[in-house]
């Protein structure tokens, strides 16, 4: 896959010097809460490496794209008198309108499109798929000949399985994609009416302005650098920026335990500065106890420390790797709040500890196989991969249709009702419960320490 470093060149020094730091770090365009609104479904790392951002600023987006009260909101789905006051984003009326247009049309049919529409460039198109030997994502020529397939196909994008290919680009912008239900072929779904042939004669200006988001993101880059060198000093600062370039650079080499290895030397970096500057604040007499106030601000500065660093791996070069170090740092964030809030309880740590969910007995469980519901496509109203699980015992039943494959199917359906049994057992101790009580002691806290920010500046 093809995706960009953001590394400084000299050359750019001169247009970069035109765009000021202000608000860089914050700034929300109407394209982003766009992007994040219609892909809403997709999970909060996903979300956060499509747009550059850290987690916790898309959980916040996220929320205030929710509040109908907030001005976010009112950019994103305009009234009607808005629309005809002139306003140049004008097809973008009411909530309805922001979501997607009927279905996505089949990659297939984007294919054909490509092959047999003369106006089209097919050797400016690639397609992004799935590789099952190399478990990753590749991209390959739409011109590319089949010398790996089985069959007759001469052509190697006609010859792959259709679910096997999750994206088709022109040049360096992505026209479909499956999972963002995205077709800018067509103009189907999230392509919000737009056609390949306006796509293409606004290519250069596309180009142009992808090329300004670049810039700007080099410049976020630097300004986040700059606030991890406050909290690491410069030679911790260095040893991350050396342990990133030694994972960036193993290309596809890397491993699950490089990343969690890297998330834990990081994690361990910030301890070893807070150790520091706390010991440096021991030896002054009117640092040396102590209070419950001071604990509670330096939970929440290690939680502050992790959402930073998260902006940082944001803008990392290669996507399977961003996503995957985001996950890690997504749960390091999770087990810093649980520790943080046990350590907050007076010793009482059970409710927050995490426990094995519950064993479900298949003598207990009543499990229905039954014809999928919906719009139709694909086998879904033809093959019985509808999955309805009982837990007999406590009458508790789930669901499941995420998939065409029953057998992925029966295994969310489990997990499901296993979480669900846990819920039933175990109340505000269950995961479910835990996960909420944690959501809202990390807002109150957040609350405590703006507050406390406020009362300082004044």
């Amino acid at each position: 896959m093809t995706i960009r470093h953001y590394s400084s060149n000299n050359s750019d020094n001169d247009d970069e010097s035109s765009l000021t730091m202000e608000n860089i770090y914050s700034e929300w365009t109407l394209e982003d809460d766009t992007l994040l609104y219609n892909n809403k479904h997709l999970s909060t790392v996903r979300l956060a490496s499509l747009l550059g951002r850290g987690i916790h600023g898309v959980d916040a987006r996220l929320k205030k794209l929710s509040d109908v009260n907030s001005m976010a909101y009112a950019r994103l789905f305009r009234t009607v008198d808005d629309v005809n006051s002139g306003s140049n984003r004008g097809d973008i009326g009411d909530e309805s309108n922001v979501k997607s247009m009927g279905k996505l049309t089949p990659v297939k049919e984007v294919l054909r499109r490509i092959k047999w529409d003369d106006t089209l460039p097919s050797s400016s198109f690639t397609i992004l798929y799935y590789d099952r030997v190399q478990d990753t994502l590749c991209e390959a020529p739409f011109d590319a000949p089949n010398d790996s397939i089985s069959g007759k196909e001469t052509s190697f994008v006609f010859a792959l399985p259709e679910h096997r290919i999750e994206a088709v680009k022109y040049r360096d912008r992505t026209v479909w994609d499956k999972e963002m239900r995205l077709d800018c072929v067509f103009g189907s779904m999230n392509g919000n009416g737009v056609t390949i042939d306006q796509i293409i004669d606004t290519y250069d200006k596309w180009k142009r302005e992808e090329d300004e988001r670049e810039k700007r993101k080099r410049l976020r880059q630097m300004e986040i650098l700059n606030e991890l060198n406050l909290i690491l000093e410069a030679g911790r600062l260095a040893v991350l920026k050396d342990l990133s370039s030694q994972l960036v650079r193993s290309g596809d080499e890397w491993t699950p335990e490089d990343v969690r290895g890297y998330v834990k030397r990081v994690v361990g970096l910030y301890h070893d500065a807070k150790n520091e500057k706390m010991a440096d604040l021991t030896s002054i007499e009117e640092h040396e106890e102590v209070t419950d106030d001071d604990e509670s601000d330096e939970f929440i500065e290690i939680v502050q420390f992790l959402y930073l660093f998260s902006d940082l791996v944001a803008l990392l070069p290669e996507q399977r790797l961003r996503e995957d170090i985001l996950n890690e740092v997504e749960s390091a964030i999770s087990r810093s709040i649980r520790d943080g809030d046990a350590s907050l309880s007076s010793g009482v740590v059970t409710s927050n500890q995490p426990h094995a969910l519950p064993e479900l007995n298949d003598e207990d469980l009543e499990e229905k196989f039954v014809k999928g519901s919906g719009n139709g496509g694909q086998k879904v109203n033809k093959t019985s991969n509808r999955v309805v699980l009982t837990h007999l015992p406590t009458q508790i039943r789930v669901e499941c249709q995420d998939t065409r494959s029953l057998q992925q199917n029966r295994k969310i359906a489990r997990k499901r009702l296993q979480l669900k049994v846990d819920e039933f057992l175990n109340g505000e101790n269950s995961r479910i419960g835990i996960k909420a009580s944690v959501a809202v002691a990390k807002k109150a806290k957040n609350k405590a320490r703006n507050r406390r920010r406020r009362q300082s500046k004044e």
